[in-house]
């Protein structure tokens, strides 16, 4: 052992020397000896790590630790994990670290700044807590306190904030971070000094010293020489300087322009939400689009859109940097667009490696990246006006309207209802302002309390996103000689929600620093008028830009006197104000801004334009599109008209088994609820020879579905609260079967994430509103669209979507398909596809009509039975049969009953078996 102890300090001189390589084989001879030595694998897999061998190394750490080596073998494993993009490993390694060690700052760290980087946010909140409140190292501090922020903890990342502070008040990066949380307080005092304290730094030529956030900057300065600068030595320290590019096979040019999107934001997000329909739009007979993807994936509608909308789905969050660089460079695109760039979980990282010849900037920084390593932001002629171009690196390629896409797909709203279930006083008027608290500065908000004063009977209704934020704006008001009553705060709502309650508001007031970018587009899709004035940079342009693409450039303000002038007539002038609204609702649906098809058109024009000049030999510089006018399309959901047998298509033989079946009869179904012309008037019913099961002679066609479909926005209940809480009710004793089936309430209580609960034929959402009561993270899917509207304007999830070609990406705890596998043409795919996508161990819940049932013979004997006449049932089920099929797909029934909701319905409950 002595002399192993005298070689093992020998070779730590060595490896400590840069004789690291030399030192591996002896490492390897020793430990052949003395296997599991904590000192030898440690030294060991710092020697692999030293000379490059880094997985080899992870692994060589990772043993170290199994021995009771340091803890800080865990922590370089997962550092070096990190770095490779392998997170949840990375992390499990940091966590043996942590436990290891509860109090290491080192470790808590390291945890931290994996999780913020990586966009897990409220995973890090408990140990940001512990950082601050054992560490006095003012960067670790500052880290952990930014993590708070991400999770909107705004107050208590503020506070961390001046307690730091008092430890380095001269830290020019501790107050450039300080900034971030400290915006969303509204507290302008110290915000102001805050600022004054960077702009200080910048007045000096010092852009690198505070460290800002460049998005940061465009939120509170609208200089764009200081924009520029900020976001220059951004760039300058966090992207990294590539001396080599990946390399790119070079190819001829194909016969469609190759499109790349990369952001990780393709899910239910603001981008996604401007987003999602231009992707539907192109045109795929001359753009091959492809998406390079590091979200964290949802179950959403937005994310099934995309997911549909796009040719080429790659998910990259497992790939490093440069290895996401090089899987796009093997794609050979024309061009590729950065929709993240400095904005929160952006990786401008991968573009530094030039995996495409053309590389852009699109709707998601509103800015200049600072860079060569983009070519191209698309912007349009108000928010990048010529005299901008000496601020920018990249070249202005302008769009005829407005950079920013719309989707006319989004949920459109009814009628909100009262105001006064808004906390809204009826008779007054009402100034809305929905921009987050981050962009309200003390500018903006007093042009808004001049406004309150100028119209005498009106309110200010805004957006109260923390205590603070409300407590100083209220304060702030008071100060100016405006009531607090005045101020009416609403809570975030969903989006389908939010859109409904803004109708209720006359005008919408704007930041004027940084404009409300889709804040405003919500606005107006809603019907509402939006007042801005002209700004100085992008972020404050983004309004005008908006408002004149929806043909309305009168409500653009010259100045903040010209804003109090305009929202002084629209308050006072209530036909001036019923003026505005109809030019919105009219504009709405004609005007450029929300002609998606147009802006797609205009946008490929571009992409044409740009890929064009670069084929040519040509290099980057500035384009204006030319408009291409807008494109006239189909009606949607147009009258049905052609030979009615194109709404059916027959069975060919048992939709179950293949064997011919015979006639069983006919039922009228001109009596259904949802019949109507064209739709023919019988449904004939067949029995399988072989197996007997009994289906319809027909199923729908996709036009018969539309056309079925057509009558049920007319039969959805009027009362819909009422009718939607008694039902939920009902669905209660469902819920507390599969919670016990799943191992009851502690269980899922004890998971590291919610358990997550699919509703297939949701309805009216009763089931998704009562499995989130249980803490389920709940969706409905059905494929009508009125219903699924329904459920959104309550504010819950749902998406319009066929479950059988529904793309899962998360793992459903809970399936439930009540009355569904009855309606769908071949029943045994929609249950062998529940197999695939469920968890093993998870619960499918089905219901459905018993042929066998009591309740189905006594609807028989007294000749009322209305499941032969629907017209949208192909199937009739016997218990056995179920049971029979679903074994055969990889359930185990284990509970079964006679449904309380419904006559003659079965409820069953499968558990999905392990794959052998």
């Amino acid at each position: 052992m002595e002399t192993a102890a005298r070689s093992l300090e020998s070779l730590l001189n060595d490896v400590n020397g840069g004789r690291a390589a030399q030192a591996l084989p002896e490492l390897d001879d020793l430990l052949s000896r003395l296997p599991g030595h904590p000192g030898l694998l440690t030294l060991r897999a710092e020697a692999l790590r030293l000379t490059g061998h880094l997985d080899e190394a992870v692994e060589a750490f990772k043993s170290a630790g199994e021995t009771g080596a340091s803890p800080r073998s865990w922590l370089v494993a997962g550092v070096l994990l990190t770095n490779e993009r392998n997170i949840d490993e990375a992390l499990k390694c940091l966590q043996r670290a942590l436990a290891e060690t509860p109090d290491n700052e080192e470790v808590l760290d390291a945890l931290i700044t994996t999780l913020f980087n990586s966009n897990r946010h409220g995973e890090g909140t408990e140990y940001a807590r512990r950082q601050l409140a054992i560490s006095t190292n003012p960067t670790n501090m500052s880290r952990a306190a930014l993590l708070l922020q991400a999770n909107d903890l705004y107050e208590e990342s503020a506070s961390a904030f001046k307690r730091i502070l008092s430890l380095a008040k001269d830290d020019a990066a501790i107050i450039g971070s300080a900034l971030v949380p400290t915006r969303f307080t509204c507290e302008w005092d110290w915000i102001e000094q805050l600022q004054q304290k960077i702009s200080a730094y910048y007045q000096r030529g010092d852009f690198a010293a505070p460290q800002e956030y460049p998005l940061t900057n465009l939120t509170w300065c609208a200089d764009e020489a200081i924009n520029l600068g900020v976001t220059r030595a951004y760039a300058d320290r966090m992207v990294p300087k590539v001396s080599t590019p990946v390399s790119r096979a070079a190819g001829p040019a194909g016969p469609r322009i190759r499109i790349g999107y990369l952001s990780c934001d393709f899910r239910n997000h603001a981008t996604m939400h401007l987003l999602a329909g231009m992707l539907e739009a192109h045109d795929r007979g001359r753009f091959e689009v492809f998406a390079y993807d590091y979200s964290n994936n949802d179950v959403s509608e937005y994310r099934q859109r995309f997911l549909n909308a796009v040719e080429h789905h790659i998910p990259i969050h497992c790939l490093t940097d440069e290895q996401a660089a090089q899987r796009i460079a093997n794609d050979q695109l024309d061009i590729l667009f950065d929709l993240k760039l400095y904005t929160g979980g952006g990786r401008a990282g991968i573009l530094a490696y030039r995996p495409v010849p053309l590389q852009a900037a699109y709707l998601g920084f509103p800015g200049s990246a600072a860079s060569t390593d983009i070519d191209y932001i698309i912007s349009d002629r108000f928010v990048t006006p010529d005299s901008s171009a000496p601020h920018y690196t990249e070249k202005f390629c302008r769009l005829p309207h407005s950079y920013q896409c719309n989707d006319r797909k989004r949920y459109a709203a009814a009628a909100a209802g009262s105001r006064a279930g808004y906390g809204l006083p009826d008779g007054t008027v009402v100034f809305g302002a929905f921009n987050q608290s981050y962009k309200i500065d003390r500018g903006s908000f007093s042009v808004w309390l001049r406004i309150l004063k100028e119209v005498p009977d009106s309110v200010l209704w805004l957006l109260g996103q923390s205590p603070a934020a409300v407590g100083h704006l209220t304060h702030q008001a008071q100060l100016e000689g405006v009531a607090a009553s005045r101020l009416i705060f609403a809570p975030f709502a969903a989006p389908t929600e939010h859109l409904t309650r803004l109708s209720q508001a006359d005008v919408i007031l704007d930041t004027l620093t940084c404009n409300g970018h889709t804040t405003t587009s919500d606005a107006l899709w809603a019907g509402v008028p939006v007042i801005t004035a002209r700004g100085s940079h992008f972020a404050s342009r983004v309004s005008e830009s908006l408002l004149n693409a929806m043909g309305l450039p009168e409500l653009v303000a010259l100045d903040q006197d010209d804003m109090v002038r305009i929202a002084k007539r629209v308050g006072t002038d209530a036909g001036y104000r019923t003026h505005l609204r109809d030019n919105v609702a009219a504009n709405r649906m004609t005007a450029p801004l929300f002609d998606t098809a147009r802006y797609t058109r205009d946008f490929e024009s571009a992409v044409e334009l740009i890929v064009q000049r670069h084929r040519s030999g040509l290099a980057p510089d500035h384009i204006d599109v030319p408009d291409q006018g807008p494109v006239r399309a189909a009606a949607d959901n147009a009258t049905f008209i052609g030979n009615v047998d194109a709404l059916q298509s027959a069975f060919a033989g048992c939709p179950m088994c293949d064997n011919p079946s015979e006639p069983l009869g006919f039922a009228n179904s001109s009596t259904h609820v949802l019949w109507h012309e064209p739709l023919p008037t019988s449904v004939e019913w067949k029995r399988c020879t072989s197996c007997e099961h009994v289906h319809s002679r027909h199923y729908w066609t996709a036009a018969g579905v539309i056309e079925v479909a057509r009558k049920v926005g007319a039969n959805l209940p009027v009362s819909v609260h009422t009718t939607v809480e008694s039902r939920r009710a009902s669905w209660t004793p469902t819920v507390e079967k599969v919670v016990q089936i799943l191992g009851g309430c502690a269980s899922l209580r004890h998971r590291s994430t919610r358990p997550i609960w699919v509703d297939v034929g949701t309805g009216d959402g009763a089931l998704v509103m009562a499995a989130l009561d249980y803490g389920f993270g709940a969706i409905g899917v059905d494929t009508k669209a009125d219903l699924v509207e329904r459920i959104q304007e309550l504010g819950f999830s749902a998406m319009q979507q066929d479950f059988t070609t529904l793309r899962f990406e998360l793992t459903p705890d809970v399936l439930s398909m009540n009355d569904v596998l009855a309606q769908l043409p071949y029943p045994r795919q929609a249950l062998c596809k529940a197999a695939e996508v469920l968890a093993p161990g998870g619960v499918l819940v089905l219901s459905t009509p018993d042929r066998t049932s009591v309740g189905w013979k006594l609807l028989e004997s007294a000749r009322a039975n209305p499941y032969w006449a629907d017209i949208e049932r192909f199937h009739v089920f016997s218990r056995e049969q179920l049971m029979v099929l679903l074994a055969e797909v990889g359930f185990e029934v284990v509970n079964f009953s006679a449904s309380g909701r419904e006559t003659a319905q079965l409820e069953l409950y499968a558990v999905r078996k392990p794959a052998p």
